[in-house]
């Protein structure tokens, strides 16, 4: 299992056992650039990798406990010996970056930093200051004054509200998402809840994220096919939702390193129905990311 992402949002962090730590290059980055090509299981039966630039994650399509291939439509299985942990969780990062994501859930009196829009265009022009660095809104933080209109509207900043994993594989499989709890304190209104967060997805083929060159040797044409039936975190909050569909191994062998071999699979929560008229209070969930044989 992809680790639980423990979202709070009007904290906005992630979790699922995926604590947000901070992120950098590392020597086992090249060490390990050609694991995915020699590994037996991966290569005899088809395995799926998610990392952040450091650490690594394998799911099997084999388990090793009962020697049975994992059928479809059942979730892959998270390898105990993996080779290759790196250092540490695999953590989301800041969409562009290899920056950490939020590196902790906020306490009783923090918020997620949420940015005022003036204009009515969709982006924020006044956000609160940060006095503390603590990554989230608190009794130290200030925010200058400013007129309300009709056009005024709560945003969320980038560094709150995107997020990116990277994922290669020598199998096809799905992406699902599941948001597992939802636990509404009054004033934030209990009649928009999880469905006033939305939520959108997409794969970024190649790029360059702080240094690291990621999707030069992955796979191109119809490698994936994004399944657009979520468009708020209601639509998660059921069971297990396939979001994407990989129709075909990402990774292509003897290439350089797992970055190269890698797509990013970015997600991005929004407060796009939240109101200053709702007044104070917290929404508090749980994102849940899997893999599927397909």
């Amino acid at each position: 299992m992809l680790k639980r992402l423990l979202n709070k949002a009007a904290s906005a962090g992630l979790y699922r056992y995926l604590t947000m730590a901070a992120l950098g290059l590392s020597a086992s980055l090249t060490a390990n650039a050609s694991w995915i090509d020699t590994d037996t299981l991966c290569q005899s039966y088809g395995c799926v990798v998610i990392h952040d630039g450091v650490s690594f994650d394998v799911y099997d399509k084999f388990d090793s406990s009962t020697g049975t291939i994992i059928s479809v439509g059942q979730p892959l299985i998270r390898r105990l010996s993996n080779p290759i942990l790196g250092a540490g969780s695999v953590n989301p990062v800041i969409t562009g970056s290899l920056d950490e994501g939020l590196s902790a859930a906020p306490l009783q009196d923090q918020g997620a930093i949420l940015g005022i829009d003036t204009n009515g265009d969709g982006i924020g022009d006044r956000f609160p200051l940060d006095t503390n660095n603590s990554g989230f809104l608190d009794a130290g933080d200030s925010l200058d004054s400013f007129e309300i209109t009709s056009s005024t509207n709560i945003v969320t900043g980038s560094t709150s509200a995107q997020r990116s994993l990277y994922i290669t594989s020598t199998t096809d499989f799905y992406l699902t998402a599941q948001v597992l709890s939802n636990l509404t304190s009054p004033g934030l209104g209990t009649g928009s809840g999880l469905a006033g967060m939305g939520f959108t997805y997409r794969i970024q083929r190649n790029g360059n994220d702080d240094g690291m060159r990621f999707g030069r040797s992955a796979r191109k044409g119809r490698t994936f096919r994004l399944i657009r039936s979520v468009n708020t975190l209601a639509d998660l909050a059921v069971a297990p939702v396939q979001i994407i569909e990989f129709r075909r191994a990402i990774a292509k062998k003897r290439t350089a390193s797992l970055p190269d071999q890698s797509l990013r699979f970015d997600y991005v929560y929004d407060f796009g129905s939240y109101d200053m008229s709702m007044g104070n209070g917290d929404l508090n969930f749980e994102i849940e990311f899997d893999f599927y044989a397909r």
